[in-house]
């Protein structure tokens, strides 16, 4: 018998449990959904093959674009927030402060909460009427403000909201990099004369250049696939100015029962996240190798 036989047969055994499960609840999926998109399915009757023309109507589709567009506008507004918020909260929370363990508490705690409870807690707070945030603006005299009412700010009302939301993940990414950075490096620059705000920007941000990409990536990928806190929310309103490209492919398959479309358009957004994550990392890599 060949050393070593035995140990990988217990290992593929021990693993063929979870293979079965990632099998059957994910690669199959996967593998299905990509195969009923060259199709015309209501699920009521049989599936008819077209081809490729559930992408060929993407081409043709307003509602797709605006979509696609409302979902670019989240992701150039929530990304660099939250990378940026990320970063000033892991350098309070790694500071020499005594209240560093009470701020990392505080700064991570909203995002134990579920998406379901941090969106209807905030459209509450963003209610026109009897909502905390506009019972403060009317408390100094100040005009009521529809927070997700108004075409201009409900994109910004949700994206507040996340940011308040998820921010703390980032900070627990960047605190952990932060962290690896050896004491000596900021002492030995501080003895050379270099103030915080120097040893930050020529010390901290370039040592923690691999987990900024790690942040990034990250967070596209997430900001790309938002649904749940704009459907809470808005619902995609007003007059779809909120409506996300998930969302839209939410209700193509499961409110029109247009599954291979919604399928199509499925494959599109994965296309388009994974070029983007792609681009990012190799752009970002090659500086970091520089």
């Amino acid at each position: 018998m060949i050393p070593g036989n035995k140990d990988n047969r217990d290992g593929i055994l021990f693993s063929l449990p979870f293979l079965c499960i990632y099998t059957a609840f994910l690669i199959f999926p996967l593998l299905y959904g990509f195969y009923i998109s060259f199709f015309n399915w209501n699920i009521l009757s049989s599936a008819k093959f077209i081809g490729l023309g559930n992408y060929k109507t993407l081409l043709t589709d307003e509602k797709f674009y605006s979509s696609l567009w409302h979902t670019l506008q989240f992701v150039l507004i929530t990304t660099p927030s939250l990378l940026l918020l990320g970063f000033i909260m892991a350098l309070a929370v790694t500071s020499k402060s005594p209240l560093t363990r009470m701020m990392e508490n505080a700064f991570f705690f909203p995002y134990i909460f579920s998406m379901t409870v941090v969106s209807t807690l905030w459209a509450w707070l963003m209610q026109k009427d009897f909502g905390l945030f506009n019972q403060t603006l009317i408390f100094f005299g100040q005009n009521p403000v529809s927070w997700l009412t108004n075409e201009q700010m409900a994109i910004w009302s949700v994206s507040l909201t996340t940011l308040w939301w998820t921010a703390g993940f980032n900070m627990v990414l960047f605190s952990a990099g932060i962290k690896q950075i050896p004491n000596e490096v900021f002492e030995s620059a501080a003895i050379d004369g270099a103030s915080y705000w120097q040893r930050t920007f020529h010390i901290t941000i370039p040592l923690v250049s691999s987990t900024t990409v790690l942040c990034l990536i990250l967070q596209i990928i997430a900001s790309f696939n938002v649904f749940g806190q704009v459907y809470v929310m808005t619902g995609g309103g007003p007059h779809g100015t909120t409506r996300v490209l998930v969302q839209y492919i939410y209700e193509s398959g499961f409110k029109y029962y247009k599954m291979g479309y919604s399928a199509a358009m499925s494959y599109v957004l994965f296309v388009i996240i994974m070029i983007v994550s792609v681009v990012q990392y190799l752009a970002l890599g090659r500086k970091e190798n520089v």
